[in-house]
């Protein structure tokens, strides 16, 4: 009876999210909230999630962080996480704030979360995370899945359902293509 509760809960809490987060993100964010100047989401994200996620397990309602697989890698560029995001916020790319936190197999802590959508409704969306690289540079992951923002998606999106990052590479390898960006 509690996994039904939990589930109805998420099912209820996940569309009306978006919907607050879509009217507050299109409606009233400017680009100084999510583009490139907007570093503070980093912190704010680092500080806030890992807490979101201890308390959501403990009442069995949920995640708010994970480590990501390595199929999800795409390359390491030769840039700083700025030049990166800068690069990113040209070719489309917006912060993502409704995201869980990311950390790679070795403990690295995600640096950038962005996403690419063909519109505020739209189904799908790119989904890029930044890390630290081992050796320098900045290590990009990604991955295709639905849209985070999208009333009707919003629990797909949550719970990972046909989540591709298969699908991701291809579109990021795409979109960069004859940009600055240029994965080694």
């Amino acid at each position: 009876m509690y996994e039904t509760l939990t589930d109805n809960w998420i099912a209820i809490a996940a569309p009306l999210v978006a919907a607050v987060a879509l009217i507050a993100w299109y409606g009233y964010a400017d680009d100084n909230v999510r583009g490139p100047r907007a570093s503070w989401w980093n912190g704010l994200r680092r500080l806030t999630l890992p807490l979101l996620d201890r308390l959501a397990r403990e009442h069995t309602i949920g995640y708010a962080k994970y480590e990501l697989d390595d199929e999800e890698f795409v390359g390491t560029v030769d840039a700083s996480i700025g030049e990166l995001e800068a690069e990113l916020w040209t070719l489309g790319f917006e912060r993502m704030p409704l995201s869980a936190w990311k950390t790679t197999e070795d403990g690295r802590q995600e640096r950038g979360s962005w996403a690419y959508r063909d519109g505020p409704l739209a189904e799908r969306q790119l989904h890029v995370m930044l890390f630290d690289g081992v050796d320098g540079g900045v290590d990009v992951y990604c991955h295709d899945e639905y849209n985070a923002f999208h009333p009707c998606y919003a629990l797909k999106h949550y719970r990972g359902k046909d989540l591709d990052a298969e699908a991701g590479r291809r579109q990021l390898e795409a979109m960069v293509d004859g940009s600055d960006m240029q994965f080694q």
